[in-house]
């Protein structure tokens, strides 16, 4: 299983659109647990974006599929970015 992050902000559209916005933001976190990914962490931040997610996903494909699934809902915007833990990358660049 492979890690990322994805950033999340809300898209400001969605905020006039409905007034149901926490609900829509839920079901697009579903999105996660449809594709058979594992959501590791979900935080809310103040400053650039909304929502940090942290999971594992069987590869980049399925982040994708997770990720313009999650885009095309029209609730959130998101920025995916693959991740390896530190210790990893420190064998790599050895």
């Amino acid at each position: 299983m492979a890690t990322f992050i994805m950033a999340m902000t809300i898209n400001p559209n969605a905020k006039k659109l409905h007034p149901d916005l926490s609900n829509q933001i839920n079901k697009s976190f579903d999105l996660f647990a449809e594709h058979g990914v594992k959501m590791e962490n979900l935080y809310a931040t103040l400053g650039r974006y909304d929502y940090l997610a942290v999971f594992s996903a069987a590869d980049q494909t399925v982040a994708f599929k997770v990720a313009l699934d999650i885009n095309n809902r029209g609730i959130l915007e998101t920025e995916t970015w693959p991740v390896v833990p530190y210790e990893d990358f420190s064998q790599i660049i050895k």
